[in-house]
């Protein structure tokens, strides 16, 4: 069997809807975390994935599906026990396939795009960074670590020369939001179990940023009126669970994302005549957010604790974190002084103490997208990020002013709002780097591309 023929048309099992399959990865992961058994749960999620991948009738699909399933359900990163982390075995196991499909001539023909080549330049400056660490004998095993957060971006040529269509990349997105939903749950969950008594937020908190713009995206523009009831009822549980983790950035930055939707959504279809229909989004999310607010007050008598967290934003200048971040970003630059234009390389540390209880420990990643970039790869590095995100968020932009469907309109006006509330965010934490949600923003950069190439050819073929 070629390896055309083994992902594109499936194997001799009784077909059935992956939807079915993700729901009860959900449902399984939701009980298994309860329990101290890890090894239960790795076997556990290893033969639901393996079951899902027979399934699914496109093996590089389920793969990649999978890949951004398992970055997004994890709560922390896992360790380098067996060299390789969980979050990176089915992105490594897609790079396989890739190679071998690219060995008998099976990619896709889709030129790289410009994305493409400075994201190319981007991941050779961290290649040499690396270099730099093995040259000053730090630690290979923290090197290999920081290279493949980095690299984790590089996901985005296998997707884009994958052979995936315009349904695919919609079982790719839904595959975001069944596992967002469950990080919802989980998170509605935990502050149960604490009683509301602090907050709760792990790694996974971040996928928020992105989620609920998609589910608010739908409500704008998607044609079914049962697809935009159910993006409003998958929106209260997210919602509440940004509320849950007290974290200020998503607080302001969500609903920046989803202002900023709902201007682009008036100027574009604004009518007197129907301008009740236009207001229904914005009253929407309003009653969401009212709600979310009054089922924990109800729930948990929790206003005082988030009244609290809403006050210290009125006193930025006394906030300890804040404080850190500053002190700490101080201390890079004088690192990167030394070696401004290609950084200090991977694995570089410093010893800092937040807290006198907690005594002096080692850092690694800085709570900023752009410091850290500047630390360990240099202004080069940093510069061909920027650039590359820049083509990113141009495509996105492209793709929601030339979109010909609502499947277009709803992917570029999600992916280029909500990353600029994400490039914003990267002033205050790694979230382009430092996070395997690398995984997850390389794959919607491929959807954007590949999008974006199709609307091109339209628009040439019109002309």
């Amino acid at each position: 069997m070629s390896t055309e023929t083994m992902l594109n048309q499936g194997y001799p099992v009784k077909r059935i809807p992956f939807i079915i399959f993700l729901i009860l990865q959900v449902v399984l992961l939701f009980v298994l975390i309860l329990s101290p058994a890890k090894i239960s749960l790795a076997i556990t999620v290893g033969l639901i994935s393996l079951v899902f991948i027979l399934i699914y009738p496109n093996l590089q699909d389920a793969i990649i599906i999978l890949s951004i399933f398992i970055a997004i359900v994890l709560p922390r990163p896992t360790g380098r026990g067996l060299v390789f982390k969980v979050e990176e075995v089915f992105p490594l196991f897609a790079v396989l396939l890739f190679i071998i499909s690219l060995l008998q001539g099976e990619t896709s023909n889709r030129p790289i795009g410009k994305i493409g080549y400075w994201l190319m330049a981007f991941l050779i400056v961290v290649l040499i960074s690396g270099i730099i660490g093995v040259i000053k004998e730090r630690d290979k095993i923290l090197i290999f670590d920081e290279a493949m957060m980095f690299w984790a971006w590089g996901l985005y040529f296998i997707i884009l020369k994958s052979k995936i269509s315009q349904e695919q990349i919609k079982s790719i997105l839904i595959a975001i939001v069944l596992s967002s939903l469950f990080v919802s749950i989980y998170y509605i969950f935990e502050f149960t179990m604490i009683r509301g008594l602090s907050r709760f937020r792990t790694d996974q908190q971040h996928i928020f940023n992105f989620t609920i713009p998609l589910l608010f995206a739908c409500i704008l523009y998607h044609p079914q009126r049962i697809v935009k009831l159910l993006a409003v009822l998958l929106i209260i549980p997210m919602s509440i669970a940004v509320y849950v983790t007290l974290t200020r950035a998503l607080w302001i930055l969500v609903p920046l994302a989803l202002l900023l939707q709902y201007i682009y959504f008036m100027k574009d279809v604004l009518s007197r005549r129907r301008l009740l229909n236009y207001l229904l989004p914005l009253l929407i999310i309003s009653m969401i957010g009212i709600l979310g607010i009054m089922l924990l007050q109800g729930l948990f008598g929790v206003s005082g604790l988030l009244s609290e967290r809403f006050a210290s934003l009125r006193i930025l200048e006394y906030d300890v974190s804040l404080l850190a971040r500053a002190e700490l970003s101080k201390y890079v630059i004088e690192r990167v002084r030394s070696a401004p234009l290609l950084g200090v390389g991977l694995a570089d540390f410093l010893r800092y103490q937040y807290f006198p209880t907690l005594g002096r420990f080692n850092v690694y990643w800085l709570d900023n997208t752009y410091m850290q970039l500047i630390w360990k790869t240099g202004l080069i590095g940093t510069l061909l990020f920027l650039i590359f995100i820049y083509y990113f968020l141009r495509r996105a932009w492209f793709v929601l002013k030339n979109a010909f469907n609502p499947l277009d309109k709803i992917i570029g006006s999600s992916i280029f709002f909500s990353f600029i509330a994400l490039a914003i965010s990267g002033l205050q934490c790694g979230i382009l780097v430092g996070y395997r949600f690398n995984f997850v923003w390389a794959g919607l950069m491929a959807v954007i591309e590949i999008r974006a190439q199709e609307l091109d050819k339209s628009l040439h073929n019109k002309q």
